[in-house]
């Protein structure tokens, strides 16, 4: 089914979980994370990125999840991720998306404040939700690159004056992990900052998002969700396990034309990766 952000929570950000945001980009992906939420009975959240928009377009990749998630057996939000232009996440929120990412934090602290600020007024008139980022990653995700001489780790003082500033429903904050393939396939090396995110967790009443979170290890991981990260983003394992299984799928079958045989096995490896990170990001809440 699909459901408002808020809903995930409605009882408060105390509990010791995270949800996914998984970032897709076709039919075949959504259908594997979906799939793995129903397998699972939990909720997650399906995210799409200006550069999946600007791949597929706005309506259709909307239509495309929202009517997966609307038939789905388990609650699934509807999120766009790393937006850059105001105009269009305002189109998103007219269309249905619960939750928006504005992603201004390239830009100096007054105008991102300004940015946001708007966002939110305007999303919240429509009833939807806006996550905003202080700080910036390391590395490169769709469009979104930044050198090590860019990259910030959020202060916590800041994230709070921010929040006060903007008024937004999620926050992401930059403490040590890193964007795209790179830190999986080798080269880079994150080192998350987890103090960090429970001083910016102290001072902020908000659910805290953790980027760049793909190749984390689960230990790692464990230790953001109980320092307070309530919300972490995958998109690159996702990538990996779609384009690992068709390339397997189109050398096993080279005779084979018709794309839905050869795309199958690529639905089953996402849904595969997805259930993994699912289990890791609840299992110690499960377990204590």
């Amino acid at each position: 089914m699909l459901v408002h952000i808020k809903e995930l929570f409605k009882e408060g950000v105390t509990e010791k979980f995270a949800y996914p945001a998984f970032n897709t980009q076709n039919l075949e992906t959504t259908l594997g994370i979906i799939r793995a939420g129903e397998e699972l009975d939990v909720p997650l959240i399906v995210a799409t990125t200006e550069g999946t928009i600007s791949y597929a377009g706005l309506e259709t990749i909307f239509d495309i999840v929202a009517t997966l998630a609307r038939k789905a057996k388990s609650p699934v939000v509807l999120h766009l991720d790393h937006g850059k232009d105001p105009e269009q996440l305002k189109r998103a929120i007219r269309l249905g998306y619960s939750s928006v990412m504005i992603d201004h934090s390239h830009l100096a602290f007054d105008q991102n404040v300004r940015d946001t600020k708007e966002v939110v007024e305007f999303a919240h008139r429509e009833g939807a939700w806006v996550q905003g980022e202080i700080g910036r990653l390391r590395g490169t995700e769709d469009w979104v690159s930044v050198s090590d001489a860019q990259s910030l780790l959020t202060e916590p003082e800041e994230a709070l004056k921010f929040h006060q500033a903007t008024g937004v429903d999620t926050l992401a904050c930059s403490v040590g992990t890193v964007h795209g393939v790179v830190k999986i396939r080798g080269g880079v090396t994150a080192h998350v900052d987890l103090p960090r995110i429970k001083a910016i967790n102290d001072l902020v009443p908000v659910p805290l998002v953790l980027h760049g979170a793909s190749g984390v290890d689960e230990n790692t991981v464990f230790g953001a969700i109980e320092n307070g990260i309530r919300i972490i983003n995958i998109d690159t394992e996702l990538r990996i396990a779609f384009t690992e299984a068709l390339r397997e799928s189109l050398k096993n079958h080279p005779e084979e034309i018709d794309p839905r045989h050869f795309m199958k096995p690529t639905i089953e490896a996402v849904k595969e990766a997805s259930k993994l990170k699912l289990k890791q990001f609840r299992t110690r809440n499960l377990l204590n």
